[in-house]
């Protein structure tokens, strides 16, 4: 995955303006390994694939545990802040004229 330095820093800002944290990546924690395309879209079309944390209390994916945790309050607001996040992103990719030249001629 190659994510765009540029819309990454703009996305973490937008999220961080919503209350998101980004303590682990400034702490380095590893990140986690997850199979997708995006891996392979990113190779082409500049982009980024942010992920949200929710409080799951050490369950992880596929875990009946993990499941309950995705259907909480904190996880919908994840997501709503996710994507008020990336649209946010999405707006000023399009509306900053030196940053939307360089992403359509990569």
């Amino acid at each position: 995955m190659e994510s765009d330095t540029s819309l990454l820093a703009h996305y973490r800002t937008a999220a961080e303006a919503l209350g998101r944290s980004f303590a682990l990546d400034d702490e380095g924690a590893p990140k986690p390994t997850i199979s997708t395309d995006m891996a392979n879209v990113s190779l082409v079309v500049p982009s980024i694939h942010p992920l949200l944390a929710i409080p799951t209390h050490g369950a992880v994916n596929h875990q009946p545990e993990f499941t309950a945790a995705c259907v909480t309050s904190e996880a919908d607001q994840a997501v709503l802040d996710g994507a008020l996040a990336l649209a946010h992103t999405a707006i000023l990719a399009a509306t900053d004229v030196a940053l939307r030249e360089r992403l359509l001629h990569r």
